[in-house]
């Protein structure tokens, strides 16, 4: 799904060595992705920017205009689907391989960069592969 490289297209930042993740990790990966999912859903925009994504992540997507830019690219989007297929682990970071679909679209394998801020890991970058 080219929307999630289109909400928010940022680059990997930095050279980090990555691994498999353990079973806490793990759960709280899968919780910001389907809170992510959830608030695509409900058009919780301002959610998303406030509460899932990094405050770099915000900052990339618009800063204090990342709701309205949101709303603009999620517009035609129904019924987003964001399935975990792999998480690598890395120094207060993780990639997570998801396979992203919404009603009357293809589905896409996506990549999104998430962060630990304040305990919880939070969205950083989004992109297409």
């Amino acid at each position: 799904m080219a929307i999630l490289a289109s909400i928010l297209a940022l680059p990997a930042c930095g050279e980090e060595e990555f691994g498999a993740p353990d079973r806490g990790s793990l759960e709280r990966i899968e919780e910001t992705i389907d809170a992510f999912e959830e608030a695509l859903e409900d058009r919780d925009l301002e959610g998303v920017c406030e509460r899932i994504f990094s405050p770099e992540g915000r900052r990339r997507a618009g800063g204090e205009e990342c709701p309205r830019r949101l709303a603009r690219t999620v517009a035609r989007v129904r019924d987003p689907d964001l399935e975990l297929l792999g998480v690598t682990l890395g120094r207060g970071a993780a990639i997570a391989r998801v396979r992203a679909s919404s009603a009357g679209a293809e589905p896409a394998i996506d990549t999104i960069r998430l962060v630990v801020v304040e305990g919880r890991y939070r969205i950083e970058s989004l992109s297409g592969r």
